[in-house]
């Protein structure tokens, strides 16, 4: 979900808690070869 919205690939994914929740943090690479990171809320699936 996350490639295709960003356009980019994952090369790094982990879960962390934070403030008692889990949260997905993404490292994507995109075709100019920018890095760049997305938090996804584990419950809700809301990027931020």
């Amino acid at each position: 979900m996350v490639e295709r919205r960003y356009k980019a690939r994952v090369v790094r994914a982990e879960s962390i808690k934070r403030a008692g929740r889990t949260v997905y943090v993404l490292r994507l690479l995109d075709q100019a070869g920018r890095v760049f990171t997305v938090r996804i809320d584990a419950s809700s699936g809301r990027i931020f």
